[in-house]
């Protein structure tokens, strides 16, 4: 058994990858985040490495699993923060600052599979995604609560070709690189880009840098993509094309379905809806889809 605090430098340290990222956040110096951390490692017989950037586990987790289930449920309880994570865009325009009793993360881990790796391993609480790429509504152990829609724009830079045209199709964009994200990093949306005949101009990208991702749509010929928010916080230049991706994003709250009924949840979900709606006055094609209660 060890305590809320020494599991939680764990945790963190897994979660934000710094002893420095994790001593802005939590009450731990650096050096205590390290000594923690190894004494979790020990005491359940673990090692820790970098696989791809991200710190993975080795060993039988079993009996760690079982502690952060229990270390979880106090957090419910209001006993420690609860922990959120954001896409990009998210964090600072609806999670800034954060609703008590939230603690936000980096938001900048780029794709599904990292973000659902941490909720299903119970280090974080919750995650505010994007449609389309989120839990199916069977999954066991997850529920996704969808909060708005809004249409996902084709991008490029300003003296690209295409920005002049007032009208164009798919076909116009075959002539052109189009951005394409690591390799199942947004499984739904490659799938879909992919029939189309784009997703052809990839970038290596673990966690999120503007100059890999819209960046290299200002520099290049390439065509990227954004919605309205995303276009707000790291837009620059781009230009939206007169043509929309054919499925509709939106940000959705991604958490374990035991803790769905939680007050803390409730309460982070109205916060939510009301920075949405504050946005959708200022960008009309936002549509809220869920209620504050």
């Amino acid at each position: 058994m060890v305590d809320l605090d020494t599991l939680s430098a764990l945790d963190a340290l897994q979660w934000l990858r710094t002893g420095e990222d994790v001593a802005q956040r939590f009450p731990f110096s650096a050096a205590s985040v390290s000594r923690y951390s190894k004494q979790c490692l020990d005491l359940y017989g673990l090692e820790m490495e970098r696989v791809a950037g991200e710190w993975t586990l080795r060993g039988d987790t079993s009996l760690l699993m079982l502690q952060r289930q229990g270390h979880q449920q106090a957090r419910w309880l209001g006993r420690r923060p609860l922990r959120l994570e954001a896409t990009y865009w998210s964090g600072p325009l609806l999670c800034t600052p954060t609703p008590k009793p939230w603690l936000l993360g980096l938001s900048n881990i780029v794709g599904v599979p990292r973000n659902l790796q941490l909720l299903r391993e119970r280090v974080v609480d919750g995650w505010l995604g994007a449609l389309p790429d989120v839990p199916a509504a069977d999954d066991p152990d997850l529920v996704a609560i969808p909060l708005s829609t809004m249409p996902v724009h084709f991008v490029a830079a300003p003296e690209h070709p295409l920005v002049r045209s007032s009208q164009i199709t798919v076909a116009d964009l075959a002539h052109y690189p189009t951005l394409a994200l690591p390799e199942n990093a947004y499984p739904i949306v490659e799938r879909e880009l992919k029939a189309l005949g784009l997703w052809s101009d990839p970038v290596r990208m673990k966690r999120y840098r503007r100059d890999v991702w819209e960046g290299k749509t200002e520099a290049e010929l390439t065509i990227g993509y954004g919605t309205v928010l995303s276009h707000e916080v790291s837009g620059g230049q781009l230009r939206f094309l007169p043509l929309q991706l054919p499925f509709v994003s939106g940000e959705v709250l991604v958490v374990r379905r035991e803790f769905v009924d939680q007050p803390a949840l409730k309460a982070l979900v109205n916060h939510l809806l009301t920075r949405l709606d504050e946005w959708a006055g200022k960008y009309p094609e936002i549509e809220l889809v869920a209620q504050s209660s």
